[in-house]
C-alpha cells in the first residue's frame, strides 16, 4: 500500500511541476518600438490673387513596432486660420495606384480632442496634442492627412498629407 501511496504522490508531484512551468511559461513577447519618425504638415490657402493663408498645423512622430503590425503617434495640432476645427486622418497603404491616390483610412480624430497645449509658433490658434496606437496587418506606410477649412473666393476643404515609411 505504500508503495501505491509513494508512486501517488510521486505523479502528483511531477504533475504539479509540470503545470506549474506551463503556467509559469512568459506569453509572446511584444515587438520592440523603432525609432521615431518626424511628422509635420502645413495647411495652406490660396486666394484668386496668390494670397496665401496658413490654416492648420500638425508636428510630432510617429513610431512603428518591429513585428510590423502596430504604430503609436503623438501630434501637436493647432488651428490657425481655419474656418473649421482642424480634422486628422490616420491612414495605411496609401500610394499611387495608376492615376488614382489609395488609401486605407484607420482612424479619424476630430479637434476639439486631445489634450489642451499651449501654442507656440508657427502656431497661434486653439492647439491639443493627440496621440494613439493603431494596428493593421503589415502596414506598407501610414499617412497622416490634415484637414481644415478655406474661404478663398468660395469656401474650400483643404488638406495636406505626409507619409512615413514603415521600416519593418
Amino acid at each position: 500500500m505504500r508503495a501505491v501511496k509513494r508512486r501517488f504522490a510521486s505523479a502528483m508531484a511531477t504533475a504539479a511541476a509540470v503545470s506549474g512551468t506551463v503556467l509559469a511559461a512568459p506569453g509572446p513577447a511584444h515587438a520592440a518600438w523603432g525609432t521615431t519618425s518626424p511628422v509635420s504638415i502645413q495647411v495652406v490657402g490660396r486666394n484668386p490673387l496668390g494670397g496665401v493663408t496658413d490654416i492648420g498645423r500638425a508636428d510630432g512622430w510617429v513610431q512603428f513596432d518591429s513585428g510590423g503590425n502596430t504604430f503609436r503617434y503623438s501630434l501637436t495640432i493647432c488651428r490657425q486660420s481655419s474656418y473649421v476645427w482642424p480634422r486628422l486622418v490616420i491612414a495605411v497603404d496609401a500610394g499611387w495606384v495608376g492615376s488614382t491616390w489609395v488609401d486605407t483610412p484607420v482612424e479619424n480624430v476630430y479637434l476639439p480632442s486631445g489634450t489642451p497645449t499651449t501654442p507656440t509658433s508657427p502656431c497661434y490658434g486653439d492647439t491639443y496634442t493627440v496621440t494613439g496606437t493603431d494596428t493593421y496587418s503589415n502596414p506598407w506606410n501610414v499617412e497622416f492627412v490634415l484637414w481644415g477649412g478655406y474661404y478663398g473666393s468660395t469656401y474650400q476643404d483643404i488638406s495636406k498629407n505626409t507619409v512615413v515609411s514603415d521600416p519593418y
